[in-house]
């Protein structure tokens, strides 16, 4: 698929992690991203406020002219990314949920995969609920990760802290014997590194692993970020998080 301008939308930087997979080489001239602060993080939010937060962000995408758009967070793919294509038939909605699940069924060799993921994804089960259908012979278990958004938007990759709550919640899947293991939410990437610390022999699949966009090398790439709350994301969160450092950068608030 190629596309010269897309929008993506996440609750705060976890879709900078999709963001620099498409900047590495893709036929982008520009990008809106879209990054809710002000309903940070949407793991612990009802289907009804993902919902209404999924049509305000859909319609300041399309007030921008962007008819395609990253749906990076996987939250809002497990709940509310069904009813947002029934209601907006003129946007292709990317989904970066279901190709982890398919990549991970073709990777596992001993069918046992955990995913990890926020918690309104886990109670969602749609990770399982895709694989049934495409693996049923596959054994997913699920583990909800409250903590870990929070971690990530305070810039605590790889702190002592961030590393005990990890330990955690991968314990309880190390015990059903995965050999794959499912970052299932777009922040999570940002913790590749310190996972494979962990726990070198799992074989982790992120969402930006799976993009479906082609790639060819492009630096005049035209981003613009959209908050709902600039105090808790300022051009310096994006900068941090972005691999690109001499891509200029509008930050406004919608």
């Amino acid at each position: 698929m190629t596309q010269e301008r897309i929008g993506i939308f996440d609750s705060g930087v976890g879709g900078i992690s999709i963001l620099n997979k498409l900047l590495n080489g893709t036929t982008l001239t520009e990008c809106v991203y879209v990054a809710d602060t002000a309903y940070l993080p949407y793991g612990d939010k009802s289907k009804r406020v993902l919902l209404e937060r999924g049509r305000v962000v859909t319609n300041t995408l399309l007030s921008y002219g962007i008819t395609t758009i990253i749906v990076a967070c996987h939250t809002s793919s497990a709940t509310t990314l069904p009813i947002l294509q029934k209601e907006f038939p003129q946007v292709t909605f990317i989904d970066m949920l279901a190709p982890t699940v398919i990549a991970a069924a073709s990777l596992t060799h001993n069918n046992n995969v955990g995913v990890i993921a926020t918690s309104a994804t886990i109670a969602n089960h749609s990770h399982k609920t895709i694989l049934k259908t495409i693996a049923p012979d596959i054994e997913l278990f699920e583990q909800a990760c409250p903590l870990l958004v929070p971690l990530i938007e305070e810039q605590k990759i790889a702190t002592p802290e961030s590393v005990t709550i990890l330990k955690n919640y991968l314990e309880p899947l190390h015990k059903k014997n995965i050999d794959t293991l499912i970052l299932g939410c777009t922040h999570y990437a940002f913790l590749e590194d310190t996972i494979k610390q962990i726990a070198p022999h799992l074989t982790l699949i992120s969402a930006r692993s799976c993009t479906i966009l082609k790639q060819i090398n492009r630096t005049d790439c035209k981003l613009i970020f959209l908050t709902s709350n600039k105090n808790k994301f300022l051009e310096s969160n994006a900068l941090n998080f972005l691999n690109r450092k001499n891509i200029p950068i509008e930050l406004n608030s919608f």
